[in-house]
């Protein structure tokens, strides 16, 4: 279980935010409170801002934004977790189609078992891959273009909520919503441009996700350079948000670089106080 790892990583303060779920969030914090980790419950929610940004007209933008320190019994956000998780288990079955299109079939009950908590997302799909011999661990199946990285099962997109829903659904939970590694904004139509229109690109979203209620900017992440970390503190800091810091991590076999173990870096404490409202 992701807590009894923290306990072993020394870590004491930890949030669990599944995408587009809170499935085992209550059993973290059960299992915190008995090891000494103090856990926030959270999401990570997949968003699209089809408004137009000031300077960037006529782009709708991608992100992730994170909800953090919600109540799970908020009636209009498990609304909103029930309807994804029945889009999600669309999209499930769209990927085992398609995978046995390319010669492999799987079973829902298959995917499942390897699941955490029956939470069958492409991970799954990638252990599944793994247990076959078709990849050496669950992080390779999705670098293959011949797996998880095929065009096909690209082509199976997961349903977005609209920015300003999530925003909302987090605020009115008693929540905190933060924008997720900056850097990995996406918009289309897509087109090249330079690191500083890139930026100024995502000044422009975050500020008008601000003026909606967005609350913080995840500064701190594992494939920031020290000088993205730098601007995006700057950033949050001219905004007047709140930031935060996440490690995305996805297991113990998948995307090692994005491991609580392996991910440190000299935060300032002091400016991840607002997490104790939380505890």
């Amino acid at each position: 279980m992701v807590v009894q790892r923290a306990k072993r990583m020394g870590i004491d303060v930890m949030a669990i935010t599944d995408h587009d779920g809170m499935g085992g969030v209550e059993e973290a914090v059960a299992e915190g409170k008995r090891l000494g980790v103090k856990v926030v419950r959270g999401v990570e929610f997949s968003a699209e801002y089809a408004q137009d940004v000031p300077g960037f007209e006529g782009c709708t933008h991608y992100m992730h934004i994170l909800g953090y320190g919600m109540d799970p019994s908020d009636p209009e956000l498990k609304r909103i977790l029930d309807f994804i998780q029945e889009r999600r288990v669309w999209r499930n079955e769209q990927l085992r189609q398609v995978f046995e299109e390319l010669g492999w079939p799987m079973t829902m009950e298959e995917l499942k078992a390897h699941s955490i908590n029956g939470f069958v997302g492409k991970v799954s799909f990638a252990r599944v891959l793994m247990e076959r011999g078709a990849c050496a661990d669950p992080y390779a199946a999705f670098r293959d273009r011949n797996l998880l990285a095929h065009p096909k099962i690209k082509a199976v997109h997961r349903y977005k909520i609209s920015a300003e829903e999530a925003i909302r659904v987090i605020n009115g939970a008693g929540g905190k919503a933060f924008f997720a590694h900056p850097f990995q904004l996406s918009f289309r139509p897509a087109r090249e441009e330079s690191d500083a229109a890139y930026r100024k690109r995502q000044e422009a979203v975050i500020s008008a996700l601000k003026d909606l209620g967005m609350a913080g900017i995840e500064c701190w992440y594992p494939t920031h350079t020290p000088e993205q970390t730098a601007f995006l503190l700057d950033l949050a800091k001219r905004l007047d948000m709140l930031v935060s810091k996440g490690s995305d991590d996805h297991g113990e076999n998948a995307r090692p670089v994005k491991k609580m173990g392996n991910f440190s870096t000299e935060a300032d404490l002091s400016m991840l106080q607002w997490v104790e409202e939380y505890l």
